[in-house]
């Protein structure tokens, strides 16, 4: 969901937010996001999640800006932002990032019982899904913004990996 930053208290580290649709959703320091705790402001826009009357997951908005020069863009670097998740399906976030550019949002929503059966940590679903972000877009040319991870992609990527001994130990022989 996203909204509006209508009122903020430093003293009692809580604010105000109020919808599109105009709802208002209260909330506490905790909720927001660490790395855009310092970007608040009245008015910011913001993406959020709610429960109640509460928001949480709160994160500055940042919308994708075209292409400045038409030329080709160097420098695109994947961030982890958060994620949100509803019952069994979690949707984790990255952004993309420019010099010079804001920032393009992507999210990837795979179950969480996909994961369990292959035995991937919620720790590895991050990376997981940065990994096939990363192959997506140097393939395609127009990149997929919204994705859903499934079991043909996770034995893609469990493929890829080297096997137990495959790494390359050179030993060297020392004359003595």
């Amino acid at each position: 969901m996203t909204g509006r930053i209508k009122a903020l208290s430093f003293e009692s580290t809580s604010g105000l937010i109020e919808s599109e649709n105009g709802s208002r959703f209260s909330f506490e320091s905790s909720a927001v996001l660490a790395y855009d705790a310092a970007h608040l402001t009245v008015g910011q826009l913001v993406t959020f999640i709610t429960e109640g009357l509460s928001a949480f997951n709160i994160s500055v908005h940042r919308a994708a800006r075209p292409q400045v020069d038409g030329g080709t863009r160097k420098g695109g670097v994947f961030r982890y932002v958060g994620f949100n998740q509803a019952n069994s399906i979690r949707t984790f976030r990255f952004e993309r990032t420019f010099t010079g550019e804001l920032a393009e949002m992507f999210t990837v929503s795979t179950d969480l019982a996909l994961l369990a059966k292959y035995r991937i940590s919620l720790q590895e679903g991050p990376a997981l899904c940065s990994r096939l972000l990363t192959l997506e877009i140097d393939e395609a040319s127009a990149p997929v913004f919204e994705r859903s991870l499934t079991e043909t992609d996770i034995l893609q990527d469990m493929a890829s990996r080297p096997g137990p001994g495959a790494r390359n130990h050179k030993r060297v022989a020392h004359a003595v």
